[in-house]
């Protein structure tokens, strides 16, 4: 598979967003699908400062139709900050590792700004796809957790990875 890049989510991208925030099945970890006002308030939300440079979309084909997204952001954990990173693909480009190349390149983005120390992330513990992708990034499972997602209970997983002091993966990995 081609290398994919990571670009900079833009207002240009709010259906690509709608895609994946009002499909049934892109979203059936996360509580379900939401209306279109809500896929456009977290359109807004990756444009703005809670989110700044770290919502990416995810091309596999250079040139070609955006996947999905990954992004980090400002988030909260047990009264302390932390960075965490979620990630959608639309269902025509799962189960071809492209999810795996983009948490890739975005760990590696992340070793490179010195403020991010640990990557955390949560899904919720029945997305298999997703946590296999934390595991295999190699991110540590710290623990399960409830936690409210969009004003909705949700069971999920919490993993961690320290990048402040790691080798990025594409550099241990023979091409």
């Amino acid at each position: 598979m081609p290398p994919i890049e990571l670009i900079t989510y833009s207002d240009d991208d709010f259906a690509l967003t709608e895609a994946l925030e009002t499909d049934p099945d892109t979203m059936r970890h996360l509580g379900g699908p939401v209306s279109v006002e809500s896929a456009r308030a977290a359109h807004v939300r990756r444009l703005g400062g809670e989110h700044g440079e770290w919502w990416l979309k995810i091309v596999p084909d250079p040139g070609g139709p955006a996947a999905g997204v990954i992004g980090i952001w400002d988030s909260e954990w047990e009264g302390e900050r932390v960075d965490e990173a979620g990630w959608m693909v639309l269902l025509e480009f799962r189960g071809r590792g492209i999810a795996t190349q983009a948490l890739g390149l975005l760990l590696d983005r992340a070793r490179s700004e010195p403020r991010i120390e640990t990557v955390h992330a949560f899904p919720n513990v029945e997305n298999e796809a997703s946590n296999a992708l934390c595991r295999n990034a190699g991110f540590e499972l710290i623990g399960k957790s409830d936690i409210e997602f969009r004003e909705r209970p949700m069971r999920c997983n919490h993993w961690a990875i320290e990048v402040a002091t790691s080798i990025p993966q594409s550099r241990t990995r023979p091409r």
